[in-house]
């Protein structure tokens, strides 16, 4: 593994000089004195992502950011991937008003494949498009409690698709959060969004339904609107004081837009509606069988259903001079305008077993299987069900050698029939410098196993003798596509002062990621398109190698009133190639694939206790993504700014009511985050909250 010693070591020694130096300013010794180690522990966030073990933030074996209710509230956001500008080093872009990208580290296209993505543990990451439809998750950003970020592969703990990193969505439960509330949002793009939550409990049961309806017709160039409904049940049931069943019921369903945002005029980018309708089911039950042991459950089921529209036989007319039927006779699965068409189906069932085998030795350790299945006439050329079943070992112990060494090591194996096994090991030490300080060092090898897109996708179009005769064969599937790597090592920092509420998270990173899957072209003797003569498939023809720092400030502020500052900051210098295959006998550079620096900030100060002012501030540096521009202009850096307003009213003892204004972009400076013509213009919003 190739390793640059001396930049890593330079940018450690620099960033944590800037932490030195924020500490003095944040708190001093006499101020930590006031604490006792207990009192300061207590303030410590406990994570469990990283491990599927509760651990305290300074002694988990990975960097992860929190995203808390007073970020959501302070920053305006209206969607819960915007939320995410607020952790280092990730990107977020809007391929289209209604597709949201999400990426750690750059290196993607309109649909980022190296992240998982979940709520409540429940991995929404498709099968069927090997990504995050973000519009088809089926909650709204008020149903979030808060987000544990996962900076760094997270693979020998939640699979192979958090190969760079993994999100979980925590929603807001009836036990913590008991109150209901109505909520509605108007303004740019014909905003509509309008939601509801009602919370109620029992002697041994809580539960909340929300639901909700959100739409607005998209930016004016296309009116690429977009609409999505969703109700959920969650619910928790203790009968004694051992056991705890929680059960998670919804279904969502809408439409969003797609078409070709590089095409400046509607007529050209050919927006049309993508329809989507899915469910969930999800049960888990937790035992606490005695002071030692404790044993996890779960079991869940997705289901989606994408609908995109075919060629009529007038518009292949239209095409085709006339040969509309014969095309169609051709082609009996239809010929579709968008290729997200297609259904998925999803079971996993895993147990856990938590053991404390003393204070300071403690493992969990696992097994999972899981179902998947899709079927697509427009990705697969079939009605018959690609299916899979993936079978995982995972565990992890945590070793506390002292008061002042944690130690971490852990794995997962998966196998599957299809890509046959994958073992994603990693080791890391924690050395506590302080109860609230402490270094670490950590090292994964991480594998990311071929989705049923990339082993059986394809595509062929075939056109009758009347147009040329001719057949384009887009793309063949590859049953021999081998799991992906990456090597990475880290170098960590945590510093919290708990009196202030503030905190310094430092991350120096090293990932080499090889047989990275990409389209390959080859010469296709069947292929008689005009001119091409080529199909690609997805093959293991990319490797590239990311380094850098990333690092995230949190302090309280010296003013009158509470007020806070988050910093965010990214830096990193990826290097690599893709091999383009024979037919087109190049390889590309990937120097430029990532974005070098991104950085976010978040002010919020509240001059009463009802009012909140929050200003946030993006920035993201040029990139050239591998997909999503034309004509090879990069899309431009750009720097946005949110302001957002917020005033409650007391009715009650129990009831209160909300009024907030949100300005994104507030000084209209246009910029395009993905398609070069998909423009981000200023937008304002009026939100009412009714609560009790």
């Amino acid at each position: 593994m190739r390793w640059d010693k001396t930049f890593l070591c330079k940018i450690f020694v620099l960033a944590t000089g800037i932490s030195v130096t924020t500490s003095a300013s944040l708190a001093n010794d006499d101020e930590l004195s006031d604490f006792t180690e207990e009192d300061i522990f207590i303030d410590i966030p406990q994570v469990v992502s990283a491990t599927n073990l509760s651990q305290k933030l300074t002694e988990a074996p990975a960097s992860i950011t929190i995203i808390d209710q007073d970020m959501i509230k302070a920053s305006g956001a209206l969607k819960i991937p915007d939320l995410l500008r607020l952790v280092p080093g990730m990107q977020v872009y809007d391929v289209h008003t209604h597709k949201a990208g999400v990426a750690y580290h750059g290196m993607t296209n309109d649909f980022p494949n190296k992240l998982e993505v979940m709520i409540n543990g429940r991995s929404v990451y498709l099968p069927l498009l090997a990504t995050v439809a973000w519009e088809t998750i089926g909650i709204s950003i008020h149903d979030v409690d808060y987000i544990e970020v996962v900076r760094g592969s997270n693979v020998p703990t939640q699979g192979s698709n958090a190969f760079l990193g993994a999100i979980n969505i925590v929603t807001r439960s009836a036990i913590k959060d008991p109150t209901s509330e109505v909520r509605a949002t108007n303004g740019s793009l014909n905003t509509r969004n309008y939601s509801f939550r009602h919370a109620g409990s029992g002697e041994t049961t809580q539960y909340a339904v929300t639901g909700g309806h959100l739409s607005n017709d998209g930016i004016p160039r296309y009116n690429d609107d977009g609409m999505t409904r969703y109700i959920n049940l969650n619910s928790s049931f203790t009968p004694n004081l051992s056991d705890n069943i929680d059960i998670e019921l919804g279904y969502s369903d809408g439409y969003a837009s797609r078409g070709d945002g590089d095409k400046a005029t509607a007529s050209d980018a050919n927006f049309l509606r993508r329809t989507h309708a899915s469910n969930h089911q999800m049960v888990t039950w937790n035992r606490v069988a005695d002071a030692q042991t404790e044993y996890k459950l779960t079991y869940y089921h997705n289901y989606l259903n994408l609908v995109s529209p075919t060629y009529s036989e007038a518009e292949l007319d239209a095409l085709t001079g006339g040969n509309g039927a014969a095309t169609i006779a051709l082609n009996p699965l239809g010929i579709f305008k968008d290729s997200e068409h297609g259904e998925m189906d999803l079971h996993d069932l895993s147990f856990l077993t938590t053991k404390h085998f003393s204070p300071n030795s403690n493992a969990v350790f696992g097994i999972g299987t899981r179902f998947q299945r899709t079927k697509s006439e427009a990705l697969f050329q079939s009605l018959d069900w690609q299916e899979e079943t993936r079978w995982r070992l995972f565990g992890n112990w945590e070793y506390k050698l002292d008061d002042r060494w944690v130690f971490n090591t852990g794995a997962m194996y998966e196998y599957s029939k299809n890509t046959h096994g994958a073992l994603s090991p990693r080791v890391a030490a924690n050395y506590l410098i302080s109860p609230d300080s402490s270094l670490r060092i950590a090292y994964t090898r991480a594998h990311r196993m071929p989705s049923l897109l990339d082993t059986y996708g394809q595509n062929i179009l075939r056109y009758p003798a009347g147009v040329g005769g001719f057949v384009d064969v887009i793309s063949r599937p590859n049953p021999d596509a081998n799991p992906e790597e990456n090597n990475s090592f880290e170098i960590g920092y945590l510093k919290l002062w708990p009196k202030s509420k503030a905190q310094f998270d430092l991350r120096v990173f090293y990932e080499d990621v090889t047989d990275a899957i990409d389209a390959y072209y080859v010469n296709d003797s069947e292929d008689t398109y005009p001119g091409d003569g080529r199909s690609r498939s997805q093959s293991n023809n990319s490797s590239w190698i990311n380094r850098g720092l990333e690092f995230q400030l949190k302090t309280g502020l010296p003013l009158p009133w509470e007020s806070n500052l988050i910093f965010n900051y990214g830096y990193n210098n990826p290097q690599g190639y893709r091999d383009r295959g024979p037919r087109d006998n190049r390889s590309d550079s990937l120097d430029t694939r990532a974005p070098n620096h991104t950085a976010s900030l978040l002010f919020s100060t509240q001059p009463t206790e009802n009012t909140l002012i929050g200003l946030s501030h993006y920035y993201m540096d040029h990139t050239e993504w591998l997909e999503g521009y034309s004509g090879g202009s990069p899309r431009n850096n750009y720097t946005r700014t949110d302001l957002t307003l917020s005033q409650s009213f007391d009715l009650d003892f129990t009831s209160k009511l909300e009024l907030s204004f949100i300005v994104q972009n507030l000084f209209d400076k246009k910029y395009s985050e993905f398609y070069k013509y998909n423009e981000f213009d200023r937008r304002s919003f009026v939100q009412l909250k009714f609560s009790y």
